[in-house]
């Protein structure tokens, strides 16, 4: 009865975990080398004229009540993973669950930038993570 109950309060305690994946944009491509540098986190899709190469999509969520802001370290830490500099069009917010009436979500685009030099995340509006 005591392995049934620390079970279940194990499997209890996973769920309230915030959790993040990535679905790469090319499965058969040549993978990126990942990284332990900052990641630009940017709420908005990047300047014109900035090159760059879409790597994956990130998506992150809680199943129980807490704040968005636990979910952007684990985006960013998903980004590097996958080797990407800086993740656009970042969107998070609350949404109803089976857990909790607000759960924090978030996705975002996983991007690889040609040239770092042309592109200031804080200039721009972004957050290095």
């Amino acid at each position: 009865m005591q392995k049934i109950i620390l079970l279940a309060l194990c499997a209890t305690l996973a769920a309230c975990a915030a959790r993040s994946n990535v679905k790469l944009a090319d499965p058969q491509a040549t993978k990126m080398a990942p990284h332990v540098g900052q990641v630009c986190m940017l709420r908005s899709p990047l300047p014109e004229g900035v090159k760059h190469k879409v790597l994956g999509n990130i998506n992150s969520s809680k199943q129980t009540y807490g704040s968005v802001n636990e979910l952007l370290p684990l985006m960013a830490a998903d980004a590097r993973a996958i080797g990407a500099d800086t993740v656009i069009n970042l969107n998070t917010s609350q949404k109803m669950g089976a857990w909790a009436w607000a759960r924090p979500v978030g996705t975002g685009v996983a991007v690889k930038l040609e040239d770092k030099g042309s592109f200031n995340c804080a200039s721009s509006g972004g957050e290095l993570r």
